[in-house]
């Protein structure tokens, strides 16, 4: 019943308070049957609309209903609609329905009875009822009050009973031979009632679609609850893989951190390189400006080189021309070695006669030696005279008197194997007498140094000799010392005489 009533609610035919188990009054359901004819009738025909009063024109169908009453639209209609008895069909139902003094009184607020709940409700359903009379109706419901059932209410009866199991009777009533018509009926009945017939379709359909509802709501909830469970695993997966993550980002965090101190440090370095490179292309840059000023003169240089290599193959001929002239010079040169080699064999054999004079003088020297010992010896006094004493200091003693010092003929030769080249320069060209003048120029050195060695010689001697007058007193150490000095300075001066004339020879080969 229950169920019932809350289908009706859904479909705003009962109001929300309404509970199945009070009593249900006639003015309810008087509503809820027309409210529900609106509501859940899919046939034109079968809608029974609330009633208007116009004043003058409509006829009230109870005295007890007016219209200043709430549900007068409603059992107004019912009456208008023939579906109950009131004054309006009294003409057309052999039936009366509290009549007291020829007024008809619907009496809304009293309890609504099963014949009534019933006869309306098929009223209803049933365009036509039906004949039935008292053995039919036995025969068909088999109720043993039937004497106490008011015969308006038969037909309506039996074409309920008509549908059997889904008649309202067995719905509401359940099984039973008495029928109490005047027993009272509950709003669960009425509900109940209401859902049969014509509006069974849609109650059906709205019972399935609760059902079908109910079933969604309980897949819903199943699947809430497996989501609910899916999602407890997932967000305990999802806790330990977001633990992992965390552990991995914190990880990746540190590997960031420490690959963006390596990135700042090479970024470091990679500015520094970057500098030096701009430091770099700064220098290349002024060097290219350079190397560009230099492939300029290089440029002009190569210009300058080209003009003069005209000036060079000018030059090659005359070079080569020269070069048979200084062939030519050549061999004049090698005329002038063999004479120079012959003045060398004379200067070799004025040194080996230097060497034999002074061989003479050392011997003449030591024969001086014996005779002033054996004149000692004697008890002879040597003196030496103030002629030896002149001699001495102008450069003549008694070991070279009357012979021309070796030095002195090896400087005339000297001068005059210098006035020889002197005359072959002047017969030479201009770029031959060069290398010639440089061989003059050794030999006026070479012959300076004669002359000062000459000059050394003459002073050596002079100190000699003045040197052999001032110890005259003392003859043989002093004749000793003399003859010493003589020899060793003689022997030192054809020495040097030699080693100037060598080195004048080799150079004159050199050159």
């Amino acid at each position: 019943m229950e169920f019932f009533l809350q289908l009706l609610f859904s479909f705003k035919v009962i109001e929300p308070d309404a509970r199945a188990g009070d009593l249900c009054t006639r003015r309810e359901y008087a509503r809820w049957l027309v409210v529900a004819s609106n509501s859940l009738s899919r046939n034109t025909y079968s809608k029974v609309y609330p009633a208007m009063y116009i004043e003058n024109v409509s006829e009230l169908a109870f005295d007890d209903v007016t219209t200043e009453d709430p549900d007068f639209p409603f059992i107004q209609g019912l009456a208008e609609a023939g579906l109950i008895s009131s004054k309006l069909s009294r003409s057309d139902m052999n039936i009366a329905e509290n009549i007291q003094d020829n007024h008809y009184f619907f009496s809304p607020d009293s309890p609504l009875s099963r014949q009534d709940l019933v006869s309306w409700k098929m009223a209803l359903d049933k365009r036509q009822l039906p004949e039935v009379d008292k053995n039919s109706l036995y025969k068909t419901s088999g109720y043993i009050d039937i004497d106490k059932i008011d015969t308006a209410a038969w037909p309506a009866l039996v074409a309920d009973l008509g549908a059997e199991d889904q008649s309202i009777t067995a719905l509401a009533f359940g099984f039973t031979r008495l029928f109490q018509p005047d027993k009272p009926v509950t709003k669960g009945q009425a509900a109940l009632a209401l859902s049969t017939g014509d509006y069974a379709e849609v109650v059906m359909e709205e019972l399935a679609r609760i059902e079908a509802d109910k079933i969604a709501e309980a897949a819903v909830n199943a699947h809430g609850a497996l989501v609910a469970e899916v999602e407890k695993q997932i967000n305990a997966s999802f806790e330990r893989e977001l633990t992992r993550e965390k552990e991995k980002i914190e990880t990746l965090e540190k590997l960031a951190e420490e690959a963006r101190a390596e990135l700042d440090k090479l970024r470091a370095e990679r500015e520094e390189e970057k500098n030096a490179l701009l430091r770099g292309r700064a220098t290349v840059e002024s060097e290219i400006q350079v190397l560009s000023k230099l492939r300029c003169e290089v440029e002009e240089q190569l210009q300058n080189v080209l003009s003069k290599k005209v000036e060079i193959n000018f030059e090659k001929n005359r070079i080569e021309k020269l070069q048979k002239e200084i062939e030519n010079e050549n061999q004049a040169a090698v005329q002038l070695q063999y004479e120079l080699e012959v003045e060398r064999k004379a200067l070799s054999m004025a040194r080996a006669w230097a060497e034999d004079e002074a061989k003479k003088a050392r011997e003449h020297a030591r024969a001086l030696e014996e005779a002033r010992n054996q004149w000692e010896r004697q008890g002879i006094k040597v003196v030496v005279e103030a002629g030896l004493e002149e001699d001495a200091s102008a450069g003549v003693t008694w070991a070279n008197a009357g012979k021309e010092h070796p030095v002195d003929e090896a400087i005339n030769r000297a001068e005059s194997l210098l006035e020889k080249l002197k005359s072959f320069a002047g017969e030479m060209k201009v770029r031959s007498s060069h290398a010639l003048e440089r061989v003059m120029q050794y030999v006026r050195s070479l012959i300076s140094s004669l002359k000062q060695r000459a000059a050394e010689a003459r002073q050596g001697c002079a100190d000699l000799g003045a040197a052999a007058a001032s110890k005259a007193k003392n003859v043989s150490s002093e004749a000793k010392a003399f003859g010493s000095s003589v020899g060793d300075r003689s022997k030192k001066v054809v020495e040097e005489c030699k080693d100037g004339l060598e080195k004048l020879v080799h150079r004159f080969k050199t050159d």
